[in-house]
């Protein structure tokens, strides 16, 4: 048996994860990319793979590095000869740009010089055009924009410290976002000849199709090349924090633009069928009208506006997309596979931490489950449906590439070995899945990693995790974090409670105006599970969480006292200044159920906001905060540090984390030291005892 060793931090700066995904028209390449982070320069980087299959969809060698810039790329299309790839990269300036590189062999050209960066792109099926996405300012010059003309370096330095330093008037609830900051940019859509043999593209050639303060996402030719597909919210009402997104469909040879849907759906990703006749969306509800699971739609390019839109999937009681957290990546995008018959869609479902593949039959509205115990976040259908690609996460083993056989009916058949390294080398931890009956008697699934080198019959350290949201969800899936965690000495629980994925409607919508009841109650009771099964040690008990786990975290120490720390990150600890302050403000008030100052939710924003439990918190409390956080302000985790700070009855204090912002930070270092603070807090108030472990 192969000698094995416990994860370490310096495991934790090796790994790799898997991103963006693009298939070959011919189905015999996959590019794809694969992120990891530089520790020398503490950064975080990117590079394009290339998988070869044969005909029947089966590899043909392991994948090989197709990119070696001193930068990223990203974001791979194929051109339609197969051969060809587009891509982004940022080694040439701090911009994104267009680069094109033969997949045969050759050097990478540069095909753009955008003012601003360009954002995504794809080729039209017949070869001709590529159209892409690029942020422009509202005043911005379109040759200036396209790289006709450029600034000297004067002139650029001039225009950034104008823009750095005008005074802004707001006007709208919706002005800013986590991780990008104002909306100085919006992204629009453009359109340009494709390069030729020698790769050359004239900035002349360039042309804009859109204007205004709207955003433009995921294009998609139309399979007559005709038209492109684009996601856009141009509702009037669309800065009064509406997140609703419709399918448009404009004419690049006249610039006519059709809007498809009728503005009430919040669209997540379309895919046209075969003959360019309809697409099918992959959509929630405005969540003004009902927060709702992600469902199919099937919505015509033709016909009249308002019979445009039908609900295919009313019965499956389940998002038809992977919300599931994943630990190695979320390879995307995801999109819904037409057969080639137009006949029947393959598509994804969430289901109690798993995420499976359905096929359904669009006439008959039939349905039949192809995968099970596996969390699949990626799907593709090869010509001759020979098969479905997909990158697919097992409960023993991290995301990998798998060939699905259709005719057969057969098991996924890997493809990669990206991760068995990792996985041969490093003590991975036993994880034992358990359900147990939740409030109001609900079935609540929940996660118990065993620390390694664990002895029957000890208690151990149990260090309690609560996954953000509150509408995600835990997967099956193994993660290196809680393996590092095992390494440290802890048992770790977490839990899917009431709001979270994976349980159908009723049980995402159950938390709407009930934050800190039920979900607060299925944590705790998961908590006494792990006591009663001997392996929880009830006087070593910790918790954190991050984002609505960290606002689980403060609300938890100011209703009982059997943690002996916390640490909550990047938490919630005021329901009514969080819909002053966040970017997503107005989103709170559906979650609530109404405004902080309405006579009838009043009470609810009080009693629900961690804060004004303070004065009964006896637990030792660190908060850690990202600086820029514009999801979760740091003014949340200002106003609970102070409050027990100044009332002087437990030990507190606050990590701030410079430049970071709610879904990332600018060093990896960071990320790292982040958990490091957490579990030396933890570590001051518990033991961890190297005699109760074997070895």
């Amino acid at each position: 048996m192969p000698v094995t060793r416990k994860f370490s931090v310096e495991d934790l700066w090796s790994l790799r994860t898997l991103g963006q995904v693009a298939v070959s028209p011919d189905g015999r390449r996959v590019a794809f990319e694969m992120h990891y982070a530089e520790r020398e320069a503490d950064t975080l980087r990117s590079a394009l793979y290339l998988l070869c299959l044969d005909e029947q969809g089966q590899s043909e060698g392991e994948p090989r590095q197709l990119t070696r810039s001193a930068k990223s790329e990203s974001f791979p299309a194929w051109a339609p000869d197969s051969r060809r790839l587009l891509f982004l990269s940022d080694r040439e300036g701090e911009q994104n740009q267009l680069w094109l590189i033969d997949t045969d062999g050759g050097e990478a050209r540069k095909l753009t010089t955008m003012l601003h960066g360009v954002n995504e792109a794809t080729w039209s099926p017949d070869g001709r055009w590529i159209a892409f996405t690029a942020s422009a300012e509202l005043e911005d010059e379109d040759d200036l924009l396209v790289g006709l003309k450029s600034l000297s370096e004067s002139e650029r330095k001039k225009r950034d410290e104008e823009r750095r330093y005008r005074l802004r008037v707001i006007n709208d609830p919706d002005y800013r976002s986590d991780g990008r900051g104002y909306y100085d940019t919006q992204a629009h859509l453009f359109v340009m000849p494709a390069p030729g043999e020698n790769g050359a593209v004239d900035p002349a050639q360039i042309r804009r199709l859109t204007r205004g303060r709207y955003e433009h996402a995921q294009p998609a030719w139309t399979p007559d090349s005709q038209e492109i597909g684009v996601l856009s919210n141009r509702r009037e009402d669309r800065f009064m924090g509406i997140w609703v997104r419709d399918l448009w469909a404009i004419d690049p040879a006249s610039g006519e633009e059709r809007c498809l849907t009728e503005g009430k759906l919040a669209i997540e990703s379309f895919s046209w069928s075969p003959d360019g006749q309809m697409a099918m969306v992959v959509a929630d509800q405005d969540e003004r009208i009902a927060r709702s699971l992600a469902r199919l739609y099937l919505v015509t390019r033709w016909g009249n506006v308002g019979d445009r839109t039908l609900l295919l999937t009313p019965d499956l009681d389940l998002a038809t997309s992977a919300w599931v957290g994943g630990h190695f990546g979320m390879p995307g995008p995801y999109k819904p596979q037409w057969s080639h018959d137009g006949q029947a869609i393959y598509f994804i479902a969430s289901e109690r931490g798993q995420a499976h593949i359905y096929r359904l039959e669009v006439v008959w509205r039939t349905l039949k489950k192809l995968t099970s115990e596996s969390i699949t976040y990626y799907l593709h259908l090869l010509p001759g449906e020979r098969g479905l690609l997909v990158a697919q996460e097992q409960a023993q083993h991290p995301c990998e590439f798998y060939h699905l056989p259709l005719e057969s009916e057969g098991k996924p058949e890997r493809l990669t070995r990206l991760y068995d390294d990792l996985m041969r080398d490093l003590a991975w931890p036993r994880v034992e899945k358990f359900s147990y009956e939740g409030a109001a008697g609900e079935e609540i699934d929940g996660w118990l990693v065993y620390p390694i080198r664990a002895k029957e019959g000890v208690r151990y350290p149990l260090l309690v995790q609560i996954h953000g949201g509150p509408h995600w969800g835990y997967g099956d899936g193994r993660s290196p974090y809680d393996a590092y965690l095992a390494a440290r000495g802890y048992a770790v629980f977490y839990c899917n409670p009431h709001g979270s994925t994976g349980h159908g409607e009723a049980f995402l919508r159950s938390v709407l105006g009930d934050w800190g009841g039920k979900d607060f109650e299925d944590i705790m009771r998961g908590v006494d599970a792990c006591i009663e099964r001997g392996v929880a040690d009830p006087e070593r008990l910790v918790v954190t969480g991050y984002s609505y786990g960290g606002y689980m975290t403060m609300y938890t120490i100011g209703h009982t006292e059997r943690f002996k720390a916390a640490v909550p990150r990047a938490g919630i600890s005021n329901l009514a200044s969080f819909v002053g302050t966040s970017d997503i403000g107005p989103w709170m008030t559906y979650e609530s159920k109404g405004f902080p100052w309405d006579e009838e939710r009043a009470a609810y924003y009080y009693e629900r906001s961690p804060l004004n439990a303070a004065a009964r918190v006896t637990t030792p409390t660190r908060f850690i905060h990202p600086e820029n956080d514009l999801r979760c302000p740091i003014e949340q985790s200002e106003q609970f540090y102070m409050a027990l700070k100044l009332m002087g009855k437990v030990p507190v204090d606050l990590v701030r984390v410079p430049g970071a912002w709610h879904g990332g930070t600018p060093k990896p270092s960071q990320s790292i030291a982040m958990r490091e603070h957490m579990l030396a807090w933890f570590e001051r108030y518990i033991q961890i005892r190297p005699e109760e472990y074997e070895g």
